[in-house]
C-alpha cells in the first residue's frame, strides 16, 4: 500500500505541478484603437468622371499673350450626406503646365501655347496642383462648389487643336 499511496503522492504532485504551469502567466497589455470618420457623400450622382466642355475656341481670340476664353461654369455638387459630416475639402492635383506654372493644367491635346484654368467661381482662386477648397455641408445635407474652367495663352499664338486635361480630385469628409 505504500507504493500506491507514493504513486498516488507522485501523481498528485504531478497534476498540481501541470495545474501550476496552466494557470502561471505573464500579464500582456493589449491597446485597441481606431478612428471613427465622417461618412461620404454623394459626389456628381455617382458618377466618378466628370467632363467639362470648353467648347471651340477661335485660335485667333489666343493670339495674343495673356489672352484666355470665356469661363464655362460648372458645379462639384455633393449629395446625400450623412449626418455627422459636417465640410467637405477637395484636393487638386494634376500635370502642372510648365510655362504658366502651378496654377494651370499642362494640355494634353494637339492645341500648343495653351494652359487650362480652373477656378472657384466666387473668388476667382485658381485650383492648380497642389490647392483645395473647403465647402460646409448646408442643412439639406448637400454641398455645392461653383467653379469655372477657362484656357489661357500665356505667350500668344496658340496654334489650332484639341485641348485636354486630367485633373485627380480627391475628397476628404469632415
Amino acid at each position: 500500500m505504500d507504493k500506491k499511496m507514493n504513486i498516488l503522492r507522485a501523481a498528485a504532485l504531478a497534476a498540481t505541478l501541470i495545474s501550476c504551469n496552466i494557470f502561471a502567466g505573464d500579464a500582456v497589455n493589449m491597446s485597441v484603437t481606431g478612428n471613427i470618420i465622417a461618412s461620404p457623400c454623394i459626389f456628381n450622382g455617382g458618377n466618378d468622371n466628370m467632363d467639362i466642355d470648353l467648347g471651340n475656341i477661335q485660335a485667333s481670340n489666343m493670339a495674343t499673350p495673356g489672352s484666355s476664353s470665356d469661363p464655362v461654369p460648372f458645379n462639384l455638387l455633393f449629395t446625400q450626406c450623412p449626418t455627422g459630416t459636417s465640410s467637405v475639402t477637395v484636393s487638386f492635383t494634376g500635370n502642372p503646365d510648365p510655362v504658366a506654372g502651378a496654377d494651370y493644367y499642362m494640355n494634353s491635346g494637339s492645341a500648343t501655347n495653351v494652359a487650362i484654368g480652373m477656378s472657384e467661381a466666387a473668388t476667382g482662386a485658381l485650383k492648380g496642383t497642389g490647392t483645395s477648397i473647403t465647402q460646409t455641408i448646408a442643412a439639406d445635407r448637400t454641398a455645392t462648389m461653383a467653379m469655372l474652367a477657362s484656357v489661357r495663352s500665356f505667350t500668344g499664338g496658340a496654334t489650332p487643336g484639341s485641348i485636354s486635361a486630367v485633373v485627380v480630385m480627391t475628397m476628404q469628409y469632415n
